[in-house]
């Protein structure tokens, strides 16, 4: 379940209450995955799921709405839209040279956080020597 994927339901269910055949038409994506989502949603406690009273047979539609932790949820997700990455080409190229020390530990045998501190051991006898 993805990041935007939870910001696209709930910005859905904050402009109106929605049920789930809605929701699946408004997001283009099958009942059934949006069922899971409002679940594990609901289980994070983003949404708040209620049946619609109404006096007609048959199972209850089930309304979804946002919480307050959703919209809070929901704002920051926003907000973070908008701070952009800055990053230089020297960073990324750094962080994939980590990427990849850290694979050849692993394939080794070896824990890259031991690794870590087996350096930062090295390092600072050095520096009181």
């Amino acid at each position: 379940m993805s990041i935007e994927a939870k910001a696209q339901t709930l910005a859905a269910v904050k402009r109106e209450q929605l049920g789930v055949r809605e929701l699946s038409r408004i997001m283009q994506t099958r009942t059934q995955t949006i069922v899971s989502l409002i679940k594990r949603m609901n289980a994070e406690g983003l949404v708040e799921v209620k049946p619609e009273k109404t006096h007609m047979k048959g199972r209850p539609r089930l309304i979804i709405s946002a919480t307050a932790l959703g919209d809070d949820y929901l704002d920051t997700y926003h907000r973070l839209l908008s701070k952009p990455l800055r990053s230089s080409r020297n960073d990324l190229l750094k962080a994939n040279r980590d990427a990849e020390y850290v694979n050849r530990l692993v394939t080794r045998g070896k824990k890259p956080y031991d690794a870590f501190l087996e350096l930062n051991r090295l390092v600072r006898a050095r520096g009181d020597a």
